[in-house]
C-alpha cells in the first residue's frame, strides 16, 4: 500500500511538471520578440503550412495589430486553412486601412464565395468597382458573376473593363475571348481575339491560338478594339509566305 501511495503521488507530482512546463512553454511563445514572431509566420506562410501560420500572425497582431501586412496574410491564411467566414472579417480590417490594395480585394471576394455569402459578395465586388472604377475591378465582378451564374452581369462587367481601358487592355480583350467563347458565340469570340491580336501581335501563345482554329496572323486579321477613340496601327507582320 505504501509502494501504491508513493506511485500516485510520484504520478500526481509528475503531471503538475508537465503542465509547469507546457506553461512555460505557451507563455515563452507569447513572449518571442515580434521579430521572430513575424519570421515563423513568413515561414509557413511561404511554404503553405497554413494552420501553423495563422498561429504565428494571430499571435503578431494580438500583440501589434497596427500591422497591416500581417493582418493582410493572417486573413489569407485564414482562407487558405479552410476558415473563410474568419477570413472575411480580417481581410475586411485589412481593405479598410489599405482600399486600394488589388490583393487584399481578390482575397475578400474569395472569402465571401467559399463561405457561400452570394449576396455579400455581389454587393462587394460592385462596391469596389463604384467606389475604385479600376479594370481590375470589373475583371473582378466578371470573375465571381460568372462563376455564380450571372452570365449578363459578367458580360457588362467585360465589356465596362474594355470602355475604361480604350481597348488598350490585353487581359481584357482575352476575358472576353473566354467568355465568348465558353458561351459558344464564336463569331465574337474570334471577333475579340482580332483585337487581342492587334493589341500583342508576337505573343507566342495568342499566335498559336490563332492558328488553332485556322486563321493566319497578319495585318489583316488584326482588328483594332472598339473601344479605342482613336485606333493606332497594329505592329503585326505580313505572314511569310513560304515559297519552293
Amino acid at each position: 500500500m505504501a509502494r501504491m501511495r508513493l506511485f500516485v503521488v510520484g504520478s500526481f507530482v509528475c503531471s503538475l511538471v508537465v503542465v509547469a512546463l507546457a506553461g512555460s512553454l505557451v507563455g515563452c511563445s507569447s513572449t518571442r520578440p515580434l521579430t521572430l514572431v513575424q519570421r515563423d509566420g513568413d515561414h509557413y506562410y511561404d511554404t503553405k503550412r497554413w494552420d501553423l501560420a495563422v498561429a504565428n500572425y494571430s499571435e503578431y497582431i494580438t500583440r501589434a495589430p497596427d500591422n497591416n501586412v500581417v493582418r493582410a496574410k493572417l486573413g489569407e491564411s485564414q482562407l487558405n486553412s479552410g476558415d473563410p467566414r474568419t477570413a472575411i472579417e480580417t481581410l475586411k480590417i485589412a481593405l479598410d486601412v489599405d482600399p486600394l490594395n488589388d490583393r487584399i480585394a481578390d482575397q475578400t471576394a474569395e472569402a465571401l464565395y467559399q463561405a457561400g455569402e452570394r449576396e455579400g459578395l455581389t454587393t462587394f465586388v460592385h462596391r469596389m468597382a463604384s467606389e475604385r472604377g479600376r479594370v481590375k475591378d470589373y475583371l473582378r465582378i466578371a470573375d465571381y458573376m460568372g462563376r455564380v451564374g450571372h452570365a449578363d452581369e459578367a458580360q457588362t462587367a467585360l465589356v465596362a473593363a474594355a470602355k475604361i481601358s480604350q481597348g488598350n487592355n490585353f487581359e481584357v480583350q482575352m476575358a472576353l475571348v473566354e467568355f465568348y467563347g465558353s458561351r459558344g458565340d464564336n463569331e465574337r469570340a474570334i471577333e475579340r481575339l482580332r483585337m487581342a491580336y492587334f493589341l500583342q501581335p508576337e505573343n507566342k501563345e495568342l499566335l498559336k491560338a490563332i492558328r488553332d482554329i485556322g486563321e493566319i496572323p497578319g495585318p489583316s486579321f488584326a482588328l483594332a478594339p472598339r473601344e479605342m477613340e482613336v485606333p493606332r496601327v497594329t505592329n503585326a507582320l505580313e505572314p511569310v509566305i513560304q515559297t519552293k
